[in-house]
Formats: structure tokens, C-alpha cells, sequence
């Protein structure tokens, strides 16, 4: 009983030490007038991940302690795309967001249908992911754990959030000078890395308790969209690759 109570905690300290916080990040007095954060100097448009109109396609691998998969990921947007906002009005002392269209949480997370299969079509998940749900289709067996599937919905949640972050806070990082963004998504605690100008979304982390940090790094943008996407999850030692294909 001792010995199960001692794991126990000790599994508790070890997932806290987990943290998203980006490194040597001090805040960014630049942008801040009292208790208020204006982001007016940064470009309304940004190099990101957007959240697919229909589908989008990838190539995929997905290494969770001995399991290692390859074959093709699907992302499918299952509902209809909401209007983006009228642009902001100059002299009305409107401004864009840095990243997303802002709105509240209402609106910010659509339906996905999320499909991962090998090249001759054996399917390893189909997962549906709603705001509030995730619905296991199908799945392998060594891989239909609730644990599991529970950072897979924070995974993807955070990948296709569609609205500016909440309660911003601008941060520098040190040695690179990158614009580093605190704020909340829905239940997610989030920090968003983007190149100085602004312009660039580099990374995002997040985790809405102490069993789910998830970091997605983008890379090799082309045309404004990453090609390469890394999804890890630090606690449980999973990493997926994801490289878009031409549609």
C-alpha cells in the first residue's frame, strides 16, 4: 500500500514538471500600458497552420514508446466555416488580432473528422472530434486508451482552435528577440512563439491539467502554411510528424 501511494505521488511531481512555458521569456513592457495589452504594431496577417476548409491531407508518423506507425493522416472539417468578421474600421480605434479572428469561445471549434491509416488503407484511428467530445470510430486496440485519447482531443483541439487567445500577455524571448504570447483557449492555458516581427507562428503549447502538454512546432513554411507540423506530448514520450501533401 506504501509503495502505491509513494508511485502515486511521485508520478503526480514528475507530470508537473512539465511545463509549456517557453524558455528565457521576460515580458514585453514594449506593448503594455497599464493593465492593458495593445497589439497594434504586429501584421493582421500571420504565417500559420489554418484550419482546413474540407480536408487536408498529410504524411504521418506516430511513435508512442514502441509503437511506431507510418501511413496517411486526414483532417476533415465536417461542418460548415463561419463568415470571417468585417474588417476593423480605421479611425474607430479598431485593430486586428495577432493570430485568429476574436469572438469569445463561442464559434472557435468546429467538427473534424480525424483519420489515420497506412498506405493500403488499414485504418489505425478514426477519431470525431467536437469542442466538447471526442468519439472513438475506430481504433486499434493497443492504441484505444482513454488516457490516450484524451491528449489526442487536446492535440487536435489546440491545432484547429480558430480564435484569438484570451487575457494576452506579450513576452520576448531571449537570444532570438521572438514575440512570445500568453493567453487562455477555452479550459487551455496557451503560449503561442512567433518570429520578432510577428509575422510568423513558430510554435504553440498548451495543456489543460497536468496529464496533457501537448507542443506543436511548424516549419518549412510554403505559400503561408507549414508544411512540416511536430505534435509532442513530453509526458507520455509521443511525437507525430506530419508533412502536407499537394491536393
Amino acid at each position: 500500500m506504501k509503495s502505491s501511494w509513494f508511485a502515486s505521488v511521485l508520478l503526480i511531481l514528475l507530470v508537473g514538471c512539465v511545463s509549456i512555458k517557453p524558455l528565457n521569456v521576460t515580458r514585453d513592457n514594449s506593448t503594455v500600458t497599464g493593465d492593458t495589452l495593445h497589439i497594434t504594431s504586429h501584421p493582421s496577417r500571420v504565417a500559420q497552420y489554418k484550419i482546413p476548409a474540407t480536408n487536408y491531407l498529410f504524411k504521418a508518423t506516430l511513435d508512442i514508446k514502441k509503437h511506431h506507425l507510418t501511413g496517411l493522416l486526414v483532417i476533415k472539417r465536417m461542418d460548415t466555416i463561419a463568415p470571417p468578421p468585417a474588417p476593423p474600421q480605421a479611425g474607430r480605434g479598431e485593430h486586428s488580432p495577432l493570430a485568429f479572428p476574436s469572438g469569445g469561445n463561442s464559434g472557435c471549434f468546429g467538427t473534424y473528422r480525424i483519420v489515420f491509416m497506412n498506405e493500403i488503407g488499414m485504418t489505425f484511428f478514426d477519431l470525431e472530434l467536437k469542442a466538447d467530445s471526442l468519439k472513438v470510430v475506430s481504433c486499434f486496440e493497443s492504441l484505444n486508451k482513454k488516457a490516450l485519447m484524451n491528449i489526442f482531443k487536446t492535440d487536435f483541439t489546440i491545432l484547429n482552435w480558430s480564435c484569438a487567445v484570451e487575457n494576452k500577455r506579450e513576452y520576448r524571448q531571449a537570444e532570438t528577440n521572438r514575440l512570445v504570447v500568453k493567453g487562455d483557449a477555452g479550459k487551455y492555458k496557451t503560449w503561442q512563439t512567433y518570429s520578432p516581427s510577428g509575422d510568423t507562428l513558430y510554435a504553440t503549447t498548451a495543456k489543460s491539467n497536468l496529464a496533457d502538454p501537448v507542443i506543436i512546432t511548424f516549419a518549412q513554411y510554403k505559400d503561408g502554411f507549414p508544411v512540416k507540423i511536430t505534435i509532442e506530448n513530453p509526458f507520455i514520450g509521443m511525437k507525430l510528424v506530419m508533412r502536407k501533401l499537394v491536393q
